[in-house]
């Protein structure tokens, strides 16, 4: 699939609890067919401040009779996030994509899907996807607290649409177990869980630690890493990781989905 250069048309702004929102865009057709995992590169604010696109998985996507629309699932960090906060529908921006490499979709569950904070949204649309397949999972879902898990009750749903759960982890014990998304899938695995591979995406710490659980327990696994981007095709260099090969990977083109054992963590 290759990506185009297109102006997206704003068609709604759903706030969760802040600090988190879902941008909803009206997308090319080429999106119908976006793999989860993929991204895409956002103009922001219209102006010269920010400057750079900024880098957002596809949360979800669906086909209207008015045309296709993809969601951003989002959380207000800076001038950037917050003016997407702020758009009002029938605004139009910039937009570049699908960029990136996906998920690869596995044939047969359970599997466990595996989130940290916003890094939840590229596992909203596999969650999908594998509910449309039938393939089963546990979406293990952590965060600082229970803020931190936004549209919790939307893979709540997907997974029990799948036969599988959601087991929220927060570290403050507001919600669920009580300490790290990692610890909350070790648990499940000393009770018994038996799970073919894992998905994942949140902040590098989480996916080193979900990695090294995953070589412990001879656990195949493939994780959406979040990296800073400045082009999203491989002209900036901006957003290289270390490869178990020796060399530098750069998450635009080679990711940003990688397996576990390809990132030397």
């Amino acid at each position: 699939m290759m990506a185009r250069d297109a102006v997206a048309r704003v068609l709604d702004v759903v706030p969760h609890p802040l600090p988190y929102f879902t941008l909803v865009l009206e997308a090319p057709a080429i999106y119908a067919e976006v793999a989860a995992g993929q991204f895409v590169m956002l103009e922001t604010t219209g102006g010269l401040e920010p400057y750079l696109r900024r880098a957002f998985s596809v949360a979800d996507v669906s086909n209207e009779a008015d045309g296709v629309r993809i969601e951003l699932l989002a959380k207000i960090v800076g001038r950037g996030t917050r003016a997407m906060s702020r758009l009002a529908p029938g605004e139009r921006r910039a937009l570049l994509g699908p960029l990136g490499r996906g998920f690869t979709l596995p044939a047969a569950g359970p599997v466990a899907l595996v989130a940290g904070g916003v890094g939840s949204a590229p596992l909203l649309l596999l969650a999908r996807r594998l509910a449309e397949r039938g393939v089963a999972f546990d979406f293990f879902y952590g965060g600082r607290g229970a803020v931190d898990l936004a549209r919790r009750d939307d893979f709540a749903r997907l997974a029990e649409q799948a036969g599988g759960r959601l087991v929220a982890a927060t570290e403050d014990g507001a919600l669920g177990f009580h300490g790290r998304v990692t610890e909350a899938l070790a648990a499940e695995l000393d009770a018994g869980c038996a799970y073919r591979s894992t998905y994942s995406c949140g902040p590098m710490p989480m996916l080193a630690a979900l990695a090294r659980l995953s070589a412990a327990r001879s656990l195949a696994g493939e994780a959406a890493l979040e990296t800073e981007m400045g082009c999203g095709f491989g002209a900036c260099l901006g957003c290289a990781v270390p490869h178990i090969e020796g060399r530098f990977a750069l998450c635009c083109k080679e990711g940003p989905v990688f397996r576990l054992d390809e990132v030397r963590w």
